[in-house]
């Protein structure tokens, strides 16, 4: 087998919410007396996701390499979302519960095919660890999970100072565990941040498009390497 590592993203690849944004945010707002429809969640939804991917996605974008930049971005998502349902009465009251609520534990649970495929890899002699843009509040959620014991590291982009697609991440991820970029695998649900980044340091790449999850606001090349399970990765490092 040609692979040693396997670095895996965070959200969307390993970590899904317990409740879909627009759900809670409906939840959330009926609490305070303001009834919205599920069109009206999800043309908001809309214009603050345009919004996120146009940012994730600029040039120079270092927005999670630190703890109080990402706390930024999201707080302009959510007021995003909010101006676009015309809240205004206790906005930034809203904003901070639904920050807290996105950095709890129990607001996140795993894929189904998370920690069977992690078991299989382990079996197999693999290394694992996670690679995300995210807080320092990835660490807490991943060990409240029962995932920290299964995997050898966990590089959170705002704790280490770097984020995706910087290839140094990247290399600081196979230097963890002692592994050459060029016998390491990323995997995760952005083309331009994992794959093409996991590249430029010398690892190999693939995404992961879950059936369930929206397409990402960015251009993938035809010839990209995509899985929609993670139950297919044990089979592809096996072939490497």
């Amino acid at each position: 087998m040609r692979y040693r590592l396997v670095c895996l993203d965070a959200g969307f690849t390993l970590l899904v919410p317990r409740q879909r944004l627009g759900d809670a945010l409906r939840g959330l707002l009926a609490e305070h007396g303001r009834e919205v429809t599920d069109d009206e969640v999800h043309d908001a939804w809309e214009v603050a996701d345009r919004w996120f991917w146009e940012n994730y996605n600029r040039a120079g974008n270092d927005t999670w390499s630190d703890d109080a930049t990402i706390d930024a971005a999201w707080r302009r998502y959510h007021s995003l979302m909010l101006a676009e349902l015309r809240v205004t009465e206790k906005r930034q009251e809203l904003i901070e519960t639904i920050l807290a609520a996105q950095a709890a534990p129990e607001s996140w649970e795993l894929y189904p095919d998370v920690l069977p495929a992690v078991r299989e890899l382990r079996g197999m002699g693999m290394r694992l660890g996670i690679v995300s843009d995210w807080g320092s509040s990835l660490l807490p959620i991943v060990e409240s999970l029962g995932l920290g014991s299964e995997l050898d590291f966990v590089i959170a982009s705002a704790v280490v100072g770097i984020s995706k697609p910087d290839p140094a991440i990247f290399r600081l991820a196979a230097a963890r565990v002692d592994v050459l970029p060029a016998a390491s695998l990323m995997v995760g649900d952005s083309y331009r941040a994992d794959v093409a980044g996991a590249r430029a340091s010398g690892m190999d790449g693939i995404l992961i498009r879950r059936p369930e999850w929206r397409d990402r606001l960015e251009a993938v090349p035809p010839d990209a390497r995509v899985i929609a399970s993670l139950s297919e990765l044990p089979e592809i490092v096996r072939g490497s």
